[in-house]
């Protein structure tokens, strides 16, 4: 669900205190999007693709392949029938998990190894 290397990644790139600031904007922005997704038929393509970058930077894995199978199913079918409150809810229970476990990454330390790094 979460590939946390690509945070330690960010992480030692970046360091704690320049990246918390980058993921509060990351997530405010993916929100943002899944927000106005209804009301975004037209450019839907875009918007997933745009999702899946955004997303991709934090390692929300299943979130990005929910994404990627949007984009291909509207580039094949001309439709999308995931729809976006299931994106909604994929990104909201993989952000519970990301923000639970983050500390432990920003400390340098490996989440749980039972719970975040299986997730």
């Amino acid at each position: 669900m979460i590939d946390w290397s690509r945070v330690i990644e960010l992480r030692d790139q970046l360091g704690p205190d320049d990246l918390a600031p980058i993921i509060d904007m990351i997530l405010s922005e993916v929100e943002a999007h899944l927000s106005a997704l209804d009301g975004r038929t037209l450019h839907l393509a875009e918007d997933l693709h745009l999702l899946r970058g955004l997303a991709a930077n934090l390692g929300f894995s299943d979130f990005c392949a929910q994404c990627r199978r949007g984009e291909e199913q509207l580039a094949r079918e001309g439709h999308f029938t995931l729809g976006p409150a299931v994106l909604r809810a994929s990104f909201g229970q993989t952000k519970q998990l990301f923000l639970r476990d983050l500390p432990h990454v920003m400390g340098g330390e490996p989440p749980d190894a039972q719970t975040a790094w299986a997730s």
